[in-house]
């Protein structure tokens, strides 16, 4: 018999890169497990306070979940890429940064 998985505070309020991940996880379980939105939300509320997704949210996962096999990652997005910080770029920015400034005379 499987035992119910309930994340502790500390497990759900560790932000990192898989925060959205994690209570995504927790909306799909908990759906799986019959427990209402309403509920769910209730329960990330306490949890995660002011971190926590909005009961809308909550919501629309919940559906997705329960109406199809929805996965908890993100969907590719059309757009503007993702931003990446490396040395490459810092070093690009203070070459930019000097030639501007030299351009205007800034010191």
């Amino acid at each position: 018999m499987c035992s119910q998985f309930i994340p502790t505070v500390e497990y759900m309020a560790s932000k990192d890169d898989n925060f959205n991940l994690k209570w995504r996880a927790y909306i799909e379980f908990r759906t799986i497990l019959k427990i209402q939105p309403v509920q769910i939300f209730s329960e990330l509320q306490e949890t995660l306070c002011v971190d926590c997704p909005s009961r809308s949210t909550v919501e629309r996962w919940a559906v997705r979940f329960s109406s199809s096999d929805a996965d908890v990652t993100d969907l590719p997005r059309s757009g503007r890429p993702v931003s990446v910080t490396t040395s490459e770029n810092i070093a690009l920015i203070k070459i930019w940064s000097w030639k501007t400034s030299a351009l205007l005379s800034i010191s």
